[in-house]
């Protein structure tokens, strides 16, 4: 399943699979469990895990931009956090 929003108007379409919370936790600094204290590297992390289905070449520094792009336009980290954790409950991760 995905969970389809726009992001600093960009439409963005995560989708969270066992290989994409794998690579969120090859690429995150330490244990995941570690990542809330690291708001904005988890926000980074969850979004670009979540939009490689579709964007498999997609960089975390591209990810990082697009929610600079969110923040830009009056949006928030926490919005694009919570985002993230719907897309997360959505596709059976978190409930």
């Amino acid at each position: 399943m995905e969970y389809r929003f726009e992001l600093g108007g960009v439409p963005v379409a995560l989708k969270y699979t066992v290989n994409a919370m794998c690579a969120i936790e090859d690429n995150a600094p330490g244990s995941v469990a570690d990542l809330p204290e690291k708001e904005y590297t988890a926000a980074r992390l969850l979004l670009w895990g979540g939009m490689l289905h579709a964007h498999p070449d997609l960089t975390l520094s591209e990810a990082g931009d697009m929610i600079d792009g969110h923040i830009a336009r009056g949006g928030s980290l926490e919005e694009v956090a919570e985002r993230c954790l719907e897309g997360l409950r959505r596709c059976g991760f978190v409930s």
